[in-house]
């Protein structure tokens, strides 16, 4: 008797067929097994469904003995014909268990233990006769070889249904992700299936963030915002776009907003800007203007987050460019063609006597330099650009002209 040590081949009579034809006696014995098919595919269903119960739980009875079948019969015939043949079989079966999610591990034990089964099943069949066990033996690496060449078809045609789904949900994802920022899908409908797909809920406690590309020279372990906020609980979506990365925040009771925010300016993601709160999905594309504003009215280059109810004014002068552009050099013309110390120091002055609310006093704090120097400065400023600080519409004219420079770039300001 052959025993079941016989399972175990070396590497080379398990990846060797002999040239010379399968032994009539075991050809007969194999057509034995394909003579009563039905009876043996359920002889190795039974035994699947009790060494692995998850057939029992995703895959019907019927179902499984379809798919059994065309690999017992596949294998069969490779022993016969002494060569690997009928490859549709584990090619159909890898795509079948993918799609049904039945673990690539699972499924690789399963055509294990039918290989094994068929293999019991020729040893007791070719009895104790020496010659039959001899030619058997002869035979086995067609078998296991079948067996390999059949595993490698499944798991290949297993992946390729995998790499397909994830190819199909990043699309469906990407989609979801424009409608969402873009406001493109219309009806409350359309914007239902958006949030399905994205796995949010269409009424809650949102914002959304615009932040600033990270560099392409940023490491690639450094935690982004999504993976941050997913280690606190909370759900969020991002999308990269040409300028700036998108994200919907999904707030908690237990992390609010200012928590958020705390948790952004710490994270050196250069300018954020955070929209106002709102509660129903359908008001993402809105917010997301907000939010992209916001970003755009902090300082380039630096490391900070915007509120977008802080930066309405600054907001309103970067989504003009151009007027910005005019007006900072209508109103700062002759300041901005001083040398970059000097401007630097006169334009950081009046930055620092409007966040002083037009105190020298508390504008020299700032500074620490005296209320005089202050109120020099300033007078030379506006001396240059024939400007009152006095007046109400040159003030008005002044504060927006020096955002405009803060934003637009076009010199160095000093604080």
């Amino acid at each position: 008797m052959i025993c079941h040590s016989l399972f175990v081949r070396t590497k080379e009579s398990a990846t060797r067929l002999e040239s010379a034809a399968t032994d009539p006696r075991i050809v007969a014995v194999c057509q034995e097994l394909l003579d009563d098919l039905e009876a043996f595919t359920l002889e190795v269903v039974h035994l699947i469904r009790q060494e692995e119960p998850y057939y029992v739980e995703v895959i019907t009875m019927r179902q499984l003995v379809d798919s059994v079948r065309p690999n017992v019969v596949g294998l069969l015939q490779s022993v016969m014909a002494n060569e690997t043949s009928a490859l549709a079989a584990p090619r159909r079966t890898g795509r079948t268990r993918a799609e049904q999610q039945v673990p690539l591990a699972i499924v690789l034990h399963a055509y294990r233990l039918g290989a094994l089964h068929i293999w019991n099943s020729l040893v007791r069949r070719c009895g104790d006769d020496p010659r039959v066990n001899r030619a058997l033996l002869d035979s086995a690496s067609a078998l296991w070889t079948a067996l390999d060449v059949y595993s490698q078809e499944l798991a290949v045609a297993y992946r390729d249904v995998e790499t397909e789904h994830l190819i199909r949900d990043a699309r469906l994802r990407e989609t979801a992700l424009v409608a969402l920022f873009s406001g493109l899908t219309s009806t409350g409908q359309a914007f239902t299936d958006v949030a399905e797909a994205l796995r949010l809920p269409q009424v809650g406690t949102f914002v959304v963030v615009s932040c600033d590309p990270p560099p392409m020279e940023s490491d690639s372990d450094t935690a982004s915002p999504e993976r941050t906020l997913t280690s606190f609980g909370v759900r969020s979506v991002w999308r990269s776009e040409t300028d700036c990365d998108l994200g919907l925040v999904a707030l908690t009771r237990s992390f609010r907003l200012e928590r958020m925010l705390d948790q952004m300016a710490s994270m050196g993601l250069g300018r954020v800007g955070v929209s106002e709160v709102f509660e129903s999905i359908l008001e993402t594309s809105g917010a997301a203007k907000q939010a992209r504003m916001a970003r755009e009215a902090a300082t380039p280059g630096t490391s900070t987050v915007t509120r977008f109810e802080d930066a309405r004014v600054a907001a309103l002068v970067a989504a003009a460019p151009e007027l910005a552009s005019g007006l900072a050099h209508q109103v700062l013309g002759p300041v901005l063609a001083l040398d970059v110390m000097e401007q630097g120091l006169l334009l950081g002055t009046l930055r620092a006597w409007y966040a002083a609310d037009g105190s020298a006093a508390q504008a020299g704090r700032i500074l620490h330099c005296h209320p005089n120097t202050v109120r020099y400065r300033l007078g030379k400023l506006t001396q240059l650009i024939d400007r009152d600080l006095r007046s109400p519409t040159d003030v008005a004219h002044l504060y927006l002209a020096l955002e405009a420079h803060r934003l637009l770039s076009f010199g160095t300001t000093a604080s």
